[in-house]
């Protein structure tokens, strides 16, 4: 895929816990894929996504980065630069839009390329407390854009059936036709978590757009009520529920 395309991943996120209770399920979702150059010059050209107003779908920038409005990239390579990395060429975000003003992200992730390979990831991991977190994640050599594996200690209260004692294991690619995104989780350096989303790439166009609504119209709504719904299910299940700690004093870790 060219390096400035934007698009719609469409396709499934996957939930595999293994303990202390077996725990899984799947949903249809869509995300999109945007260059943050567009979104920080208002030049996606479309009738139903607009950048900081109401619209059918929208992305508000002070939902990412500092989260005050201001442009994405200044912010992504300010986090770059502290580990030693110049600015790329393109970064792209994968988020969920905004359906009638309204969204929840989990996780946003910004794509980071320079001569056409991937040259650093940027996680920005959300909770339902209102805390985020953003993981930054280079890469150097000639990794030819092969699935990626990288290594964070989890640094912040997520799941409140879930300990701080974690670390996460992510695998990631540049995407193409298709955009898969793995992170498994472990505890005492044993499998308890598998999270992914797996898509198939569309035109991000208008056209698009109105076909995604017609087939996700409550997508932005039902992933924050499947959020509260699966944690329903692990306390009738009788998963130990955790008390949330302090987030940490830095927004983000390198």
């Amino acid at each position: 895929m060219p390096a400035g395309d934007n698009a719609l991943y469409v396709g499934e996120v996957r939930h595999a816990r293994y303990r202390p209770r077996a725990h899984r399920f799947t949903y249809r979702v869509f995300s999109a894929f945007v260059d943050i150059d567009d979104l920080d010059a208002d030049a996606l050209g479309l009738k139903l996504l607009s950048v900081d107003k109401f619209n059918l779908f929208s992305i508000r920038r002070r939902d990412h980065g500092a989260k005050d409005g201001s442009a994405l990239r200044p912010f992504i390579e300010s986090l770059l630069a502290e580990v030693g990395l110049g600015a790329p060429e393109r970064i792209h975000i994968l988020c969920y839009l905004r359906m009638f003003g309204f969204a929840f992200n989990p996780l946003t992730v910004y794509y980071c390329r320079s001569n056409n390979k991937l040259t650093a990831m940027v996680y920005e991991v959300r909770n339902t407390f209102g805390d985020d977190h953003i993981y930054v994640v280079p890469f150097r050599g000639d990794h030819k854009d092969k699935p990626l594996l990288h290594v964070r200690d989890k640094l912040m209260h997520v799941s409140p059936f879930i300990g701080m004692q974690a670390t996460y294991h992510f695998s990631a690619e540049a995407p193409d036709e298709q955009l898969r995104l793995v992170i498994r989780e472990t505890q005492d350096n044993a499998p308890l978590l598998v999270a992914s989303f797996v898509g198939a790439r569309r035109a991000l166009t208008d056209a698009t757009l109105f076909k995604a609504f017609l087939r996700h119209p409550l997508m932005t709504v039902k992933v924050l009520v499947a959020i509260h719904y699966e944690a329903g299910k692990l306390f009738i299940k009788g998963v130990p529920f955790i008390k949330r700690p302090e987030p940490p004093q830095s927004r983000h870790s390198v």
